[in-house]
């Protein structure tokens, strides 16, 4: 029991209790809804509950967490045209068919597509 003393202030920063109950509605909200529109449920319910019992300052700090996250991931994408989360797995996403692939695949393993890097090379051999 001592060792869960340590997760006390944790558990006491308005900010974490902001984020649990986000992800509490977000359970709840995934039972009956699509996993994108229960995100927009969860996080705009977890706002409106919390300014009106609480302080206004942490949904703020939270939503520029959250508007954060968001620009680190859709930055890449957006300019560079590099899914992150794919790429942290080692994968890249067929145009063709949109399964994903390795990294260094030359075709695709469920359509055959021939990735354009392959094609590049090719040509130039």
């Amino acid at each position: 029991m001592e060792e869960l003393k340590i997760l006390e202030p944790l558990f006491r920063d308005a900010l974490f209790q902001f984020f649990l109950y986000m992800a509490l509605i977000q359970v709840l909200s995934q039972v009956f809804l699509d996993r994108r529109i229960a995100f927009w449920v969860s996080s705009l319910s977890t706002t409106i509950l919390w300014l009106r019992s609480f302080d206004p300052v942490t949904p703020l700090k939270a939503w520029g967490i959250i508007l954060l996250v968001f620009a680190l991931y859709l930055v890449p994408e957006f300019f560079f045209q590099l899914n992150l989360f794919l790429y942290l797995k080692g994968k890249k996403r067929c145009p063709q068919c949109y399964c994903e692939a390795h990294w260094r695949a030359k075709v695709c393993p469920f359509c055959g597509y021939l990735f354009k890097d392959v094609e590049k090379r090719s040509r130039e051999v």
